[in-house]
């Protein structure tokens, strides 16, 4: 993608990348295919071709050097996503049908639930707790692991502007 040759366009259009980032985060995994097969093992690979889609999603617009990096592992079946000093966890336990994530305060064993795209429940809640039937979908662990890369809002936008009365 060549950059303009503005830097204040270039500028404005790094800052309202990074405003989108949710959405861009959403558009790239919502299209994905449904999983390959009803065993954990064919989800847990559905799952980390979200996650490698929607991890490329973001660092076309953070940059490969400032974006998510994603690692797969084979024997047994791993993924682990690392955003600066942040580090998510996914280890799948075939026996038991479960992954459990560690790390970014998602600690728990999950289970696959249907729906169009992997998601998983946190099993580690009980019924009363808050969150307790949210799905865990490659979109939100993006979400959860690069929370600190959105760009708060210039000060210099909330003010009036030149025309002050």
């Amino acid at each position: 993608m060549d950059e303009p040759e503005n830097p204040i366009v270039a500028m404005a259009t790094k800052l309202r990348a990074r405003r989108d980032l949710g959405a861009a985060i959403d558009s790239a995994t919502a299209g994905a295919a449904a999983p390959r097969g009803d065993d954990a093992e064919a989800r847990f690979a559905a799952l980390g071709d979200v996650l490698a889609t929607g991890s490329k999603r973001l660092n076309s617009i953070l940059g490969r050097r400032a974006g998510v990096t994603l690692v797969r592992l084979e024997n047994p079946p791993r993924l682990r996503l690392r955003f600066r000093d942040k580090r998510i966890a996914l280890d799948l336990d075939a026996a038991r049908q479960l992954v459990i994530v560690t790390g970014a305060g998602l600690e728990g064993e999950y289970q696959f639930i249907d729906g169009d795209v992997p998601a998983l429940m946190n099993l580690s809640k009980f019924s009363t707790d808050a969150g307790y039937r949210d799905a865990l979908t490659g979109s939100e662990l993006l979400k959860t692991i690069s929370e600190d890369a959105q760009v708060p809002r210039p000060p210099h936008l909330d003010e009036p502007g030149p025309m002050r009365f």
